[in-house]
C-alpha cells in the first residue's frame, strides 16, 4: 500500500500535465488563427474603391498642375535688347557710319514669306562680315578665305563675298539728299528643304544597289589585276637578281 500511494500520485501529476499542455496547444493554435484572420480583415477594411482610386489621381494632378504654376526658376534667361526695347534704329544700337547698308533675305516672291531686312550703317572700307555679325543678320561661311563661295551675297547687281569683301569706298553721295544710297545685300536663305528618301523597296533603290555591287566587283577585278601584276614582277625581279648573283659567282670561282 506505501509503494501503490506514490505511483498514484505521479500518475495524476501526469494527467494533469498533459491536459495543462493540450490547453497550451489549443490557446497557441486559436491565438495563430485569430492572427492570420485579422490580417484578411484589415485588408478588407483598407481596399479601395476604383473611384475612390480616381479622386486621389486628380488630385495630385491638380497638384502637380499647381506646382508648375506657382515653380520659380533659380536661373532666367535674360531679355535681349530687341526684345526688351523693340525694334531699334542703328543709331540707338550704337552702330555708327555714314552709309546705310540694308541686309535682305529672301527675294520676296512668295506673298506669304516676305523678304527679312535688316537695317544698319557702317563706315568705309570696314569688312563686312564684322558689320553683319554687330546687325545680328546670320551669314552661312565656309573657308573664310573668300574661295569656296558659300557667303556669295548680290549687293547692288554684283557679287561679293562678306568674309574678305569689305564696305565699298568709292560710293557717291546722292546730290539730292546729300546722303550715300542703301547699300542692299541680299544673303542667302538658310533655310533647308527636308528631301524624302522615298520607300527602302523600290525599283529605284534596287536598280542603285546592283549598280553599286556591279561598281564594286569591276573595281575588285581591277585590284586584284594589279596585284597580280605587281606580284608577277617582283618574281621576275628577284629571278633576275638570282641569275646576276650566280653569275657573278661563277666569274669569281673562274678568276679564282
Amino acid at each position: 500500500m506505501v509503494l501503490k500511494r506514490p505511483i498514484v500520485a505521479a500518475a495524476i501529476l501526469m494527467v494533469a500535465g498533459c491536459s495543462a499542455f493540450s490547453t497550451t496547444i489549443t490557446t497557441t493554435i486559436q491565438s495563430s488563427q485569430s492572427a492570420r484572420i485579422i490580417p484578411s480583415s484589415s485588408s478588407l477594411h483598407m481596399s479601395t474603391t476604383s473611384e475612390e482610386k480616381e479622386v486621389k489621381k486628380e488630385k495630385t494632378v491638380t497638384e502637380l498642375i499647381g506646382l508648375q504654376k506657382n515653380y520659380d526658376p533659380k536661373w532666367k534667361k535674360l531679355a535681349t535688347l530687341a526684345e526688351s526695347e523693340g525694334d531699334l534704329s542703328a543709331e540707338d544700337k550704337g552702330l555708327v557710319g555714314a552709309i546705310p547698308i540694308v541686309f535682305q533675305t529672301g527675294k520676296g516672291d512668295d506673298p506669304k514669306r516676305p523678304p527679312t531686312l535688316i537695317k544698319t550703317s557702317a563706315l568705309p572700307g570696314q569688312s563686312l562680315k564684322l558689320v553683319a555679325s554687330q546687325a545680328g543678320q546670320y551669314i552661312t561661311y565656309g573657308c573664310g578665305k573668300g574661295e569656296c563661295g558659300t557667303c556669295e551675297s548680290l549687293c547692288n547687281g554684283k557679287y561679293l563675298r562678306p568674309c574678305v569683301d569689305v564696305v565699298p569706298t568709292d560710293l557717291e553721295v546722292d546730290s539730292e539728299t546729300g546722303n550715300y544710297p542703301d547699300l542692299v545685300i541680299q544673303v542667302k536663305g538658310t533655310s533647308a528643304k527636308v528631301v524624302s528618301s522615298g520607300k527602302f523597296y523600290s525599283i529605284k533603290s534596287i536598280i542603285l544597289g546592283f549598280w553599286n555591287n556591279l561598281l564594286g566587283m569591276g573595281g575588285l577585278v581591277r585590284d586584284r589585276r594589279k596585284a597580280k601584276k605587281n606580284w608577277q614582277d617582283r618574281m621576275d625581279n628577284e629571278d633576275r637578281i638570282k641569275q646576276l648573283t650566280a653569275e657573278k659567282k661563277a666569274k669569281k670561282k673562274l678568276s679564282t
